[in-house]
């Protein structure tokens, strides 16, 4: 039997050219605000995930908010995932340097952040980066539903300007990713996007 691959939905006109680099002249511009990226909460495991990030879009916050606001409804009929009303837009803008990566996970959360912020119903990487182009690798490996090893997923290249779409339970990957400059500027950088459905748990016991 096939194994099922995750539905997805690649997009190349989330930004105009001119918006795009706007975002970029923000993360230049903004280098030494940028952390270690997380595993969720605050937990950094380099091991795992090799990446800086910063939780600021600056002028391009609202934009991006909107075009991502705008097309939920027909993202989720396109990837047939159950409707639901959207209650929050997360965001986070990511650099990509050398040696970088994200080891297969999912994107859901469990336990209290679950219960804190709802549920990750579809998540959503939009790339950009420094023309002319100075790095390799970092595509995007979509798994199977069901599979245990690395064989049979798809791989999307982080094209400039591409937005890719998936439901946030699919299993994925970051490939790592090549800059032999070591440069800030030559990363692959991607903003992050999740779509939250508010939390369907009854509240229990507040949590420490």
């Amino acid at each position: 039997m096939t194994p099922l691959l995750p539905p997805f939905r690649i997009e190349d006109d989330l930004l105009d050219a001119d918006e795009r680099g706007a975002l970029l002249q923000w993360a230049l511009a903004n280098e030494q605000r940028f952390v270690p990226a997380a595993l969720g909460g605050e937990r950094v495991d380099p091991s795992v995930r090799l990446a800086s990030s910063l939780r600021d879009l600056g002028p391009l916050d609202a934009i991006f908010r909107e075009r991502m606001r705008d097309r939920a409804a027909g993202l989720v009929e396109m990837l047939r995932v159950s409707p639901f009303a959207l209650s929050e837009i997360e965001l986070e803008l990511v650099a990509h340097n050398d040696g970088a990566h994200f080891q297969r996970h999912e994107d859901t959360y469990s336990g209290t952040a679950h219960s804190r912020r709802g549920e990750r119903m579809l998540s959503g990487v939009y790339y950009f980066h420094r023309e002319p182009k100075r790095f390799s690798g970092g595509a995007l490996r979509l798994y199977p539903f069901g599979a245990a090893g690395e064989d049979n997923g798809v791989d999307i290249e982080p094209e400039q300007g591409r937005l890719v779409v998936f439901p946030s339970w699919a299993a994925h990957e970051v490939r790592t990713v090549c800059v032999p400059t070591r440069a800030f500027a030559d990363s692959r950088f991607a903003v992050n996007c999740w779509l939250y459905r508010a939390s369907t748990r009854i509240s229990g016991a507040a949590s420490s």
